[in-house]
């Protein structure tokens, strides 16, 4: 049973594995071409970046000796990896639970004799042995990125290999736990991420509010960030190590007794069926009879969750603007990433930062999206619509509009929470450039959409993988082309390039027109993909 429980997490393994490499290879390269081959240039380097990142405490941990190669793989690599192997952990979880009794593998390793304590050991182990060739194969790609400058000395790589490892468990440990209080797979991805993005805002808070540092040790991401092993001097924090593998230990034993106390297919805490059913008293909405109204009516939850994060990071970005862009004006570089386009460097931050941060934003609600998508194939939810008798092509084409309004939905929240704090801070922003950098959005995300659709159509067990994992690629390509050098026709395959900084130089319209292409395509190979597969299949 451990082999083929394995084998459940292989592709999520071949997927963030590659993730992982490109990224721990790709820092360490691009660091000379960054910092430059002189103690003078690195060390000028290192002031840069340390006044970034103290600009961007909700996206990185603080850095260290960023005048060195292995200070700036630890920072720059291993400080986002623990937000990607987080994705990795929720999608997992969710398989290993709710995916798996919904496909009924659960019910044929207990009829065969397995017990739910050794079937929960048995996941948890899959997963580890899954998470630690990931873990392994970015630490070795993050020393031959590195072997050519500065070769990474093989202990400390190894301590750090050995912390993303724990804390991916963790992670995982914590979301197979959340997965036995709902009875859906669209509720363990809700749980499981809700529960990590709280844990999140914690170690955030503790970067920016120094009076909660205590209480960010709740927190596996602040254990995480605790030790710095990579950096010359730096240390594992042995609380840290010690907390974290108490997590995996409690959250594993809980689960157990969880699974072990409640129904297949049902959640830890399910109410009891009503001996009658009652009646529903007056008529549902007539809008419900619409199928795009229904599909935005079940995910009513998720659009004000995400409306909520595109509230206050908005807020929170357009509020820093002046503290940031008056720290980092005596560093001709940053100042002039700014006022790129010769406009205004207060405009040029929010146009750079927050919508910036709307498109890694929207590119994660395309991806929710999309899994909801899967879960309906698996849930039995497509096999329904289908024998009312309804056309494939119909709901794939309500998924679409369904897509576009509620895109449209977050963006328009964004975007008038953006300027209406910038008019509150007297921030002056241009109407117009506001305006089509915020419609430029749909489509950026809809892209996303668009290509998880066909995947879902292929492979919808494998679809968050697949796409989660294109996102993160597509990122990674569009900050590193200009590091690297690489031709224009590469940096073009980003979706992030595509969308370029309307607020700043205008609307990139060959940009727009391959993303609408991008889209027209995608959504209309997923109508024909859905034709020839089975459902479920």
């Amino acid at each position: 049973m451990l082999r083929y429980a394995f084998r459940l997490h292989r592709w999520g393994m071949i997927g963030y594995a590659a993730v992982i490499a490109i990224t721990t290879y790709l820092q360490g390269a691009a660091y000379v071409q960054a910092a430059g081959a002189t103690a003078a240039s690195r060390a000028a380097f290192g002031r840069s970046m340390s006044a970034l990142a103290a600009q961007i405490p909700y996206l990185l941990p603080p850095p260290r000796r960023l005048d060195t190669l292995s200070g700036y793989v630890g920072w720059r690599a291993y400080g986002v990896l623990a937000l990607v192997v987080a994705a990795w952990a929720v999608a997992a979880a969710t398989g290993a639970v709710r995916g798996d009794e919904e496909r009924q593998l659960v019910d044929t390793w207990l009829a065969s004799g397995v017990s739910r304590a050794r079937l929960v050991l048995a996941r948890l182990a899959a997963f580890g042995a899954a998470s630690l060739i990931a873990a392994v194969v970015g630490g070795a790609f993050a020393w031959l990125g590195s072997a050519a400058v500065d070769p990474l000395a093989a202990g400390p790589l190894a301590a750090q290999t050995l912390l993303l490892w724990l804390f991916t468990l963790a992670g995982f440990a914590l979301c197979f736990l959340a997965a036995q209080l709902v009875a859906t797979t669209r509720g363990a991805q809700m749980a499981g991420a809700g529960l990590l993005f709280v844990l999140y805002l914690l170690v955030v808070l503790d970067r920016t509010h120094a009076p909660l540092a205590q209480l960010a040790w709740l927190s596996p991401f602040k254990w995480y960030e605790v030790s710095d092993p990579l950096v010359p001097g730096g240390r594992v924090d042995a609380a840290g190590v010690l907390l974290t593998a108490a997590v995996i230990i409690g959250a594993t034993a809980l689960s157990a007794l969880a699974f072990a106390r409640r129904d297949l297919r049902a959640s830890l805490f399910a109410r009891p069926a009503p001996a009658t059913a009652r009646e529903r008293e007056g008529s549902p909405s007539p809008l419900l009879s619409w199928p795009v109204a229904r599909l935005l009516y079940r995910e009513r939850l998720v659009l004000l969750g995400w409306a909520l994060i595109m509230t206050l990071m908005a807020a929170f970005m357009v509020s820093i603007a002046r503290s940031v862009v008056d720290s980092v004006a005596s560093v001709p570089a940053l100042r002039a990433f700014l006022v790129r386009g010769g406009g205004d460097p207060y405009q040029g931050f929010i146009g750079g930062f927050w919508f910036g941060t709307a498109q890694l934003l929207l590119a994660g609600f395309a991806v929710h999206l999309v899994s909801t998508w899967g879960a309906d194939d698996t849930e039995g939810i497509l096999a329904a619509e289908l024998s009312a008798p309804r056309h494939r092509w119909a709901i794939l084409a309500e998924r679409a509009v369904a897509a576009v309004l509620g895109v449209a939905l977050l963006v328009a929240v964004g975007s008038l929470v953006t300027a209406a704090s910038a008019a509150a801070s007297g921030t002056g922003l241009d109407a117009t450039a506001v305006f089509q950098a915020s419609w430029l959005l749909v489509p950026f995300a809809l892209t996303f959409a668009a290509v998880g659709a066909v995947a879902d159509a292929e492979w919808p067990r494998a679809v968050v993988g697949l796409l989660g994992g294109l996102a993160f690629a597509s990122f990674m390509v569009f900050e590193l082309s200009p590091l690297m050098g690489w031709p224009s026709w590469v940096t073009n395959l980003s979706v992030f390039q595509l969308y370029g900084s309307p607020l700043l130089t205008g609307i990139n319209w060959n940009g727009l027109w391959a993303m609408v292409a991008i889209v027209v395509v995608g959504f209309g190979a997923a109508a024909v993909l859905m034709q020839r597969r089975e459902v479920a299949g």
